[in-house]
């Protein structure tokens, strides 16, 4: 099988990936450290500064301390959300799924789990926005037994590349195990 278009659609989402042969291993998302330094710590560092040199330098009654107390907050929460974010992802995509063969085997710490024709009942998509900017796509596999397994979780500002990514995985799910033939 031919996973050209998958290997760019994972790295567009930071996920990390490894082809061998007729197979590709889906593991952990990659950690992007420019954003996650740029977005993540370097805000929560500025906003803790301005936090620490108010507190030495205390002027309550000035109208600017106001301004300059509420640009830090806002600091740290942007530094806090854009760190949250990068672990929910990075969490979200940590169980290695190998898609081979027909089949996705999804290597849990206690168990390997295989997914094919015989064992896929359905596959779910879930798109949520986490706020006015960023949205967050869901791909699940839910299997005869009625246990739902998690595949991926992408995030994104345009809630319409989530939505055509997601599509598009399942149909690559569909297509892989070959339950679009059916």
């Amino acid at each position: 099988m031919n996973f050209k278009i998958l290997e760019s659609k994972l790295k567009r989402h930071k996920i990390s990936y490894t082809k061998d042969n007729e197979k590709i291993i889906i593991g952990k998302a990659k950690i992007d450290f420019v954003n996650y330094i740029g977005l993540g710590i370097m805000p929560i560092v500025c906003g803790l500064g301005i936090l620490i040199f108010l507190i030495m330098n205390i002027r309550i009654l000035e109208l600017g301390v106001v301004h300059i107390a509420a640009g830090a907050i806002f600091l740290l929460s942007i530094g806090g959300f854009n760190i949250w974010k990068s672990k929910r992802k990075k969490l979200a995509n940590s169980f290695p799924k190998v898609f081979r063969e027909n089949k996705i085997i999804i290597k849990y710490p206690s168990e390997d789990y295989q997914l094919d024709i015989n064992t896929i009942k359905e596959i779910r998509l879930n798109l949520n926005p986490l706020d006015k900017e960023n949205f967050e796509g869901n791909l699940y596999i839910v299997d005869i037994k009625n246990q739902i397994h998690f595949i991926l979780r992408l995030h994104d500002e345009n809630k319409k590349y989530i939505e055509d990514d997601l599509k598009w995985f399942s149909d690559f799910i569909l297509k892989q195990t070959e339950l679009d033939s059916q």
